[in-house]
Formats: C-alpha cells, sequence, structure tokens
C-alpha cells in the first residue's frame, strides 16, 4: 500500500509544482514545503430577472456605490471601494460603453436612485447590496455576498437582479507524506473575490448589449469578407421592417418578432456616401479594394455574387428604393473599373429601408442600415 500512497504523493506534488499559482521551497531533511495562491470559491450565480429581448442601442449607465446593510464601522467607505473593485472590473471587461462610476452618491431606495439617475441623463442605474461581509484579511478566510439590480430610468422597471457569494478560505497546513501542502492568501483576498464576481456578472451583462458589428456581420478585411459571403448563399427573407425603430429600453420590454432583423446571412459593409448621393466617399475606396481582393481570391475566383444596397428611414421610401439600387450599382463600377472584378459576375439590387438591421433610432444605427451587402448569387 505504501507504494500505492508514495506515487499518489509524488503525482500530486509533480501537479502542484508545475501549477502556475504553486510556490516549492526544497528541502532534504524535512518535507517540502508546497505553497498554493488560495482559490477563490463562489457560489452559483443567480440571475432572477433578465431581459427578454437584446438592447436596440448602446446604453450609458450610472452606478452607485454599494449599501453594506451588515452594521459594521465605515459603511459607506466599505461601499464605496467595493462598488470601485466591481466597475474597474467591468470596464475592463466592457460590459458597458458608458458606465458612470459616482462615489459621492448614497443610496437610499431604488425609487430615489432611478430617480437621480434620470436627471444624470443616464439609460440605466446600477445599485448593489452587501448582505455579508467578512474580512480576514492575509490571516483568516474572507467573505462576501453581492446583490445587483440593474433598473431601466425611464419607468423605473427591474431589468436585471443578480446574486453570487465568494469565500477565500485559510486552510490550514495540509501534509502529504513527502510534501506539505501550504494555502497561500494574496494581500486583498477580498479584491480577488469582487473581482471574481464582478466577471461573472459581466457575462449576463454583455448577452443583453446591442449586437456589435462583427455580430451583425460588417467586416473590413479581405479574409473576413471571404469567409463572410462564403457564409452566404440565400437572400435574406421576411416581411417589411419599416415600423422595427424603437427606443433603446422598449426593445427589452416588447416580445421578440417585431424587432430589426438579426440576419447573418451576408456580408456587410459601411461604405459611405455623398449625402442624398451614389457617389462613393474616398474615405471607403480601402474597403472595397479589400473586397475586390476578396472576390478575386482562390476562394470565390469565378463565383457569382449580389450586391445589395439598404437606406435608413431618412426620406420616403420610394426615394430610400431608388437611392439604394443606385448605391448598389456606384459599388458593382467600382469594383469592376477600379478592382478588376468581371462585371458579368456581379448583378445589383436594392432594399430601400425595408430591411433595417437595427432601429433606426441613433446616428450609429442609421449608419448600420446604410450599408451594402455582399453574398453568393445561387
Amino acid at each position: 500500500m505504501k507504494p500505492i500512497l508514495r506515487a499518489l504523493a509524488l503525482m500530486a506534488f509533480a501537479t502542484l509544482a508545475l501549477a502556475a499559482c504553486a510556490h516549492v521551497d526544497p528541502s532534504i531533511v524535512n518535507p517540502t514545503k508546497v505553497y498554493r495562491d488560495a482559490p477563490v470559491e463562489k457560489s452559483k450565480l443567480a440571475v432572477s430577472v433578465k431581459p427578454r429581448n437584446k438592447l436596440n442601442e448602446s446604453p450609458s449607465a450610472l452606478m452607485y456605490p454599494f449599501w453594506v446593510s451588515q452594521k459594521m464601522e465605515n459603511t459607506l467607505l466599505v461601499g464605496r471601494e467595493l462598488a470601485r473593485l466591481v466597475h474597474q472590473t467591468w470596464t475592463g471587461e466592457a460590459a458597458f460603453e458608458t458606465l458612470v462610476y459616482d462615489p459621492q452618491l448614497i443610496y437610499r431606495g431604488p425609487e430615489q436612485a432611478v430617480s437621480v439617475a434620470r436627471r444624470a441623463g443616464a439609460d440605466l442605474v446600477i445599485v448593489g447590496i452587501v448582505p455579508y461581509l467578512y474580512t480576514g484579511g492575509s490571516i483568516d478566510s474572507t467573505a462576501v455576498t453581492l446583490q445587483v439590480r440593474i433598473y431601466e430610468t425611464r419607468g423605473g422597471t427591474l431589468l436585471l437582479s443578480m446574486d453570487q457569494s465568494a469565500r477565500v478560505n485559510a486552510r490550514l497546513t495540509q501534509d502529504w507524506i513527502l510534501f506539505d501542502l501550504h494555502t497561500r492568501l494574496s494581500d486583498s483576498p477580498l479584491a480577488e473575490a469582487m473581482a471574481s464576481i464582478a466577471r461573472d456578472m459581466a457575462v449576463p451583462i454583455k448577452s443583453w448589449m446591442p449586437p456589435t458589428d462583427e455580430e451583425l456581420g460588417f467586416a473590413d478585411s479581405s479574409q473576413a469578407m471571404t469567409r463572410g459571403i462564403l457564409a452566404s448563399g440565400s437572400p435574406l427573407a421576411g416581411p417589411d421592417d419599416g415600423d422595427a425603430s424603437r427606443g433603446m429600453v422598449a426593445g427589452l420590454l416588447d416580445t421578440a418578432g417585431k424587432g430589426a432583423k438579426r440576419a447573418n446571412n451576408s456580408l456587410k459593409l459601411k461604405v459611405e456616401f455623398d449625402v442624398d448621393s451614389a457617389r462613393i466617399r474616398e474615405e471607403s475606396y480601402g474597403l472595397l479594394n479589400e473586397l475586390a481582393k476578396a472576390l478575386k481570391s482562390d476562394a470565390l475566383k469565378g463565383r457569382k455574387v449580389v450586391l445589395s444596397g439598404h437606406a435608413d428611414s431618412d426620406h420616403t421610401r420610394e426615394y430610400n428604393q431608388k437611392l439604394s439600387e443606385r448605391r448598389a450599382a456606384s459599388v458593382k463600377a467600382y469594383l469592376a473599373e477600379r478592382g478588376g472584378v468581371p462585371a458579368e459576375l456581379m448583378r445589383t439590387e436594392g432594399h430601400g429601408e425595408t430591411r433595417p438591421l437595427v432601429p433606426n433610432t441613433s446616428k450609429a444605427n442609421k449608419q448600420r442600415n446604410r450599408r451594402v451587402e455582399v453574398r453568393l448569387d445561387n
């Protein structure tokens, strides 16, 4: 039996020695000491309220200092620092495009927080409650529970509710016959626990943020364009979506089905044209040159494609329909005359404003809808 235990001990020792978080202090006389960083042990993230749909536009969010409900000294200061840790983590994770943290605010309930955020011009307000906190520093275990609530400021609706607990244990020395395993606490286990919770909570937050250009199918390099075109092959389907525009937060509260299209079965390009014109701006030449390179690549050489023009909701439908057709034709002419793509391999069509990718509720969204799409012509 002893050889088996010895082998297991050696395997455990080797595993720990190879781990990035382990430090080995070898000894000939005494058992070798192996040190590892104390891991953050967490409960499963509980999400009790979440949005039904993605946001239509990137929101601006105001974040409050956390409210520490447990009786302790300097609760306001502690709450400010805990919120700062989460804010720093979410900023690094790009959970929000605009996230403002005001450490001078004092949480006095959701109604007051919503009102303050609304007056500040924020679309969302983030509040956090810490019902349990024990800090053992670098000598004892640390435990914290965090409850985060995110409200929209237009009507005060609770959009997202998340709860999670984390603990960093200070374990005693473990004897593995050939070596002793010592758990090593960091200088700030509470910061590690809060950052770990914040990273978990960033996942559901990012899941209902507006889709990125890449997710919508936009590309700006010949390699990415080639992949997008090869993945296409069928035209966009669906009824007229002219009434898809809605408010930023309204999309979260409505049922799915009437929202803008999220179809990704064709390559999307942000080709810039002069205002109310089919004349391509010089800043888009590089983009179209990349498209020409993709169409002449080994993967697409000789393949027929469709160039379809799209418009935002400005002007009338009749005007936008004709404008989208003329812009698609301009792209074809550029690719043939300057890009060296055979004209007979390209055909054009226009869809006007009838197939928006996103609601026409902002300048950025309108730019996404004023696009040219490329797909294989089957």
